[in-house]
């Protein structure tokens, strides 16, 4: 039950999201940061403290020699404290002796210096390095020729940082010289920095996060102009456009492309008013005319030849409606992806008889010659039944627009990897303002002579759309008073031989069927 109220827990907005990452990241990077630092600080101020020893080491050494079996020291630094002590009280094993009632120094004040000789007898020990706990090894290493650093501890916990070298004279080790230095200071300067990152750090990043989300909502004014402005544009108010801003950023691009789809929205919603307004025109004039008769059939009273007509006219009313419809489905069908389309070889030059000979008698009667031009084989690959709607289509629209005594002739060539197929008459042509208008819906370039023809005005443009589901286009080249060509380019399909006469029966099939 706590998992799912955690799954619907609002999500926070982009500048929230923005915010938190960026702090986060910040945070991850000040910590890369401090840790960095921090090591740095420590392992300089170590390598600082022994070269510091290194070089007080030298120094001393500098004042000490070896004279007649016995060591001689000099102070040459000032820092050998009580050089005329004794120190036999010290048993030189590496370890102080007991002090005899002496309180040994603080080391963080005294100097920190020891002298041994080979023998391991103490020459000499200033007050405060007798506090310390000094491990043999210190003593031993060097005197076999390497030297010693390590960190020792005095008797109050203190930690101090010791270097031990040999005295030599002519390559022979004589003694030993210690010397120590406090690490209280090194790490109270550790321990400040330390504390001074672990203060200032969440102070950055608080700052850090409200700099970042100041400037995320910054950032973000424009896209909030840009969906305040697309908010107050309504499906009725689709000529308003968001504004542009003069800077060519992303926000730029955004309002671009907002402006597009919305120029986009409005073309479609006047073409589907237009749609409609043109659809119920259509559907209005058969479901009139049928109003019409049967009205004048009720009224008065006819004869049986009387009646006999008007059912006639009502019933070529009634297959007028009926194509419309059928139509106007297919198209609905295609515009929302819904009408399916075979891709099988389709022989179009086999096509192109068929649908001549299917048409030669309706061609006859209106007196127009309907002949098949030349022809080469061209294989597709697409629905058969549709390839023959946009034939038929397109010869119907011929011959609406071809006067009586005129021609109609059909062609398919192959050229560049592509099938032409071409219906060419000597009709009326089309004005050159029409042709790009000759695919749209409801569109008529003679709107009378079409309708008296029992045309709906979507042959053409099912026709378009069919052959652009086939991956080809339709081309149209008119002039007036002298005919129309009308060509389909299909991209060709590997086809056998086998196939061919599979086809030429399938072929036949569909034209029965229609």
């Amino acid at each position: 039950m706590r998992f799912t109220r955690l799954l619907h827990l609002p999500i926070p907005g982009i500048r929230i999201q923005l915010t938190l990452w960026y702090t986060a990241i910040f945070a991850f990077l000040i910590l890369l940061f401090s840790v960095f630092f921090y090591t740095t600080l420590q392992t300089s101020l170590a390598s600082e403290v022994d070269s510091a020893l290194s070089l007080q080491a030298q120094q001393i050494a500098a004042g000490i020699s070896f004279e007649n079996g016995a060591i001689a020291i000099q102070d040459v630094t000032g820092e050998l404290t009580g050089l005329h002590t004794a120190t036999a009280n010290d048993p030189g094993n590496g370890q102080i002796g007991p002090d005899h009632g002496t309180t040994p120094s603080d080391v963080n004040i005294g100097t920190l210096v020891r002298i041994l000789a080979a023998t391991g007898q103490v020459v000499y020990v200033s007050p405060a390095f007798r506090s310390l706990n000094v491990p043999a090894a210190s003593i031993t290493r060097s005197l076999q020729g390497t030297s010693w650093q390590g960190t020792v501890l005095a008797k109050n916990g203190q930690a101090v940082r010791l270097y031990s070298v040999a005295l030599t004279d002519k390559g022979h080790a004589y003694g030993v010289l210690q010397v120590g230095e406090s690490l209280a200071q090194s790490s109270a300067t550790s321990q400040n920095i330390l504390i001074a990152l672990l203060i200032v750090t969440p102070i950055v990043l608080l700052l850090s996060a409200f700099g970042n989300y100041w400037l995320a909502k910054r950032a973000f004014r424009p896209i909030d102009r840009l969906t305040q402005a697309a908010r107050d544009i309504k499906a009725g108010d689709l000529h308003r456009r968001v504004p542009i801003p003069g800077s060519r950023d992303e926000v730029h691009a955004l309002a671009v492309t907002l402006n597009e789809m919305i120029a986009r929205l409005e073309q479609a919603f006047v073409q589907q008013r237009r749609f409609v307004a043109d659809a119920s025109h259509e559907l209005r004039t058969p479901v009139a005319v049928i109003r019409s008769v049967t009205d004048v059939a009720l009224e008065h009273k006819l004869t049986r030849k009387e009646y006999v007509a008007a059912l006639h006219d009502i019933n070529a009313e009634s297959e007028r409606l009926s194509k419309l419809i059928t139509e106007l489905l297919s198209l609905a069908r295609a515009d929302e992806g819904q009408l399916a389309i075979d891709h099988e070889p389709v022989r179009l030059d086999l096509l192109a008889q068929d649908v001549v000979a299917s048409i030669e008698p309706l061609a006859i009667e209106c007196e127009i010659n309907l002949k098949l031009g030349q022809t080469e084989p061209a294989t597709v690959s697409g629905d058969t039944l549709r390839l023959i709607q946009v034939m038929m289509a397109l010869v119907d629209n011929a011959l609406t627009y071809t006067n009586a005594g005129g021609c109609i002739s059909l062609s398919v060539a192959v050229r560049n990897k592509q099938a032409y197929f071409a219906v060419r008459d000597t009709g009326i042509g089309i004005a050159p303002e029409d042709v790009s208008h000759l695919f749209e819906r409801f569109f008529r370039a003679d709107p009378a002579r079409s309708r008296a023809a029992g045309g709906s005005g979507l042959g053409l443009s099912i026709a378009d759309w069919i052959v652009r589901a086939h991956g080809g286009s339709v081309t149209v080249e008119s002039q007036i008073g002298q005919g129309s060509t009308f060509t389909v380019i299909l991209p060709l399909a590997p086809t056998t031989q086998a196939f061919r006469d599979e086809q030429a029966k399938a072929v036949g099939t569909a034209l029965h069927q229609r």
